[in-house]
């Protein structure tokens, strides 16, 4: 990481703080491999503009920052993307006032733009035991058609993400009631597991035609590698082709139907959050919104007087 940044043409002190930075949150704070590299290009495309504009990188005012949201906002990239940016430079600065780098800074002009609040789509469940049927049916090899369904499995029976599953190793194929799983930020938690789950996983890897050891990968590809989840996406596209499924049917929309199924039948919202993973509550109450649909969506079309 330490050669990436030098390729920016920035300083010693600025490079020593960015790499301080990225491990705090890396260790400290359990940030994620995806959010770092996103920080860290953020702040790196501050530091350029501040080099162009011939600004003082380590201790910018408030008209500095204005400029650059000026920048962005003439670049017409999207709210979220700006948020992003604007949460980067704001948790990096704050940083360098904690490890007292810098004394003080007025980012008071630094104002993440409004975000259309956005409800998790979920996905009815009998046609998720469609495509879990039709799986099966596909002209793939039988092993392989026996993984793609032991993966969806696990992403609707058990709420897992999909970085999730396809990073269980072979030491960790299910065969009890329980699983722990490896979710962001490097935090475990346990999800429980249904017979089917561990029938269809234990199936998979009956007919999987390579000979792995514990610490190698469960899910494997077609020549024997890491499985891509691109493969898992496109297999989903291809069911939501054929069946004619919702245009969000996605591998991480049956993560989403785990839960709003889950709810919709009286399941505990602090337990949802828990099989989940969420680290805040306010995140799982999203489903609640859901369900509030469904049943004003079911309240319209089953009421005599609607």
């Amino acid at each position: 990481m330490l050669e990436e940044l030098n390729k920016n043409s920035i300083s010693k002190n600025e490079n020593d703080a960015i790499l301080s930075w990225i491990k705090y949150l890396e260790t400290i704070r359990g940030y994620g491999e995806h959010t770092l590299d996103a920080y860290k290009r953020d702040v790196l495309e501050f530091s350029n503009f501040c080099t162009d504009k011939n600004h003082e990188f380590l201790s910018p005012d408030k008209y500095i920052f204005r400029e650059f949201l000026s920048v962005l906002s003439e670049r017409q990239l999207s709210r979220p993307t700006v948020a992003r940016k604007v949460s980067s430079l704001k948790n990096f600065y704050k940083f360098l006032i904690r490890d007292k780098v810098i004394s003080s800074l007025d980012m008071s002009i630094f104002k993440s733009p409004k975000l259309k609040r956005s409800f998790p789509k979920s996905i009815e469940s009998n046609l998720v035991a469609q495509a879990l049927e039709s799986i099966m049916n596909n002209e793939s090899d039988h092993w392989i058609n026996l993984r793609d369904r032991a993966v969806l499995l696990l992403l609707y029976g058990s709420g897992l993400r999909i970085s999730e599953a396809l990073s269980l190793k072979r030491k960790d194929a299910p065969n009890g009631e329980w699983l722990r799983v490896k979710g962001k930020g490097n935090k475990y938690r346990d999800v429980p597991l249904l017979p089917i789950i561990c029938k269809g996983v234990r199936e998979y890897i009956d007919h999987c035609p390579f000979d792995t050891n514990g610490d190698e990968p469960l899910f494997l590809g077609k020549r024997g590698g890491e499985l891509s989840p691109r493969i898992i996406q496109r297999r989903v596209e291809n069911l939501r082709y054929e069946l004619g499924l919702p245009s969000h049917t996605t591998p991480h929309a049956l993560r989403h139907a785990f839960a709003t199924h889950l709810l919709s039948g009286g399941a505990d919202l602090r337990a949802i959050q828990q099989l989940l993973g969420h680290s805040s509550l306010s995140t799982t109450q999203r489903y609640t919104d859901v369900n509030e649909e469904e049943l004003l969506r079911l309240h319209k079309a089953i009421h005599p007087r609607s």
